[in-house]
């Protein structure tokens, strides 16, 4: 019968003896290199500036990577407010629109507008009305950024070089959702002339949106000065 094999010997891994023993051989593994330092100097001085510059370089990045740097939300708590810009020739009711929006949803009289207005309409939606001049370069500026258009027509002139300026924009730019409002409807006073001039302005209208009418949205509606 061959006698079965002895179990070897293992070290211990772990404890207060292999504890001390670590601590032991790392303490003789310095002592060891202190005296090869003594003993041949010039074998650990630096040979090359620039070779230990690169190896220092080379280490701070290596331990640089291992830092997990913190990514910061910068998700707004609320989301941005809708633009909603106005658009028509001159003397056509842009400002007084503005005042009725406003004056709709804070019940606030606004006497002049200076520049953009931002107004809450609900509890998570804003809204910022700006009044577009006649300037071909705010049309663009506007243009690429509107969420919706207000476009002011004047009913009893017609469509101006302003509208058609400012339609060929938004079809170079995306075209946003755009929303006819007709003006100066107080002005006709025979109600057959002025149902014939909004059935010519509506589909006139169409003739210019409609290309794009399936993918952005197209309203038309008529509107009358009331801000008192």
């Amino acid at each position: 019968m061959e006698e079965a094999e002895k179990k070897k010997h293992r070290a211990k891994q772990s404890g207060p003896k292999a504890e001390k023993k670590r601590r032991r051989r790392q303490q003789q593994q310095q002592q060891d290199e202190e005296d090869a330092r003594r003993r041949n100097p010039r074998a650990f001085a630096v040979q090359s500036a620039v070779r230990m510059a690169r190896t220092f370089h080379r280490t701070q990045d290596l331990k640089t990577k291992k830092h997990h740097i913190p990514v910061v939300d910068r998700t707004p708590l609320e989301p941005p407010p809708v633009l909603v810009v106005v658009v028509g020739p001159p003397k056509v009711g842009k400002s007084t629109l503005i005042r009725c929006l406003i004056r709709n949803f804070t019940r606030q009289r606004l006497v002049e507008i200076r520049g953009p207005v931002t107004i809450v309409s609900g509890k998570k939606r804003r809204l910022t009305i700006i009044e577009c001049g006649c300037d071909i370069n705010t049309m663009i500026d506007l243009a690429k950024v509107a969420d919706l258009v207000l476009m002011l027509i004047d009913a009893s002139f017609g469509f101006e070089m302003e509208t058609f300026e400012f339609l060929n924009i938004c079809q170079v730019h995306g075209f946003p959702k755009i929303m006819g409002v007709l003006t100066h409807l107080d002005t006709f006073k025979n109600n057959k002339q002025l149902k014939k001039t909004k059935k010519k302005l509506k589909h006139r209208f169409w003739t210019e949106v409609y290309p794009v009418w399936c993918l952005t949205g197209f309203f038309f509606v008529f509107w009358k000065s009331s801000d008192k």
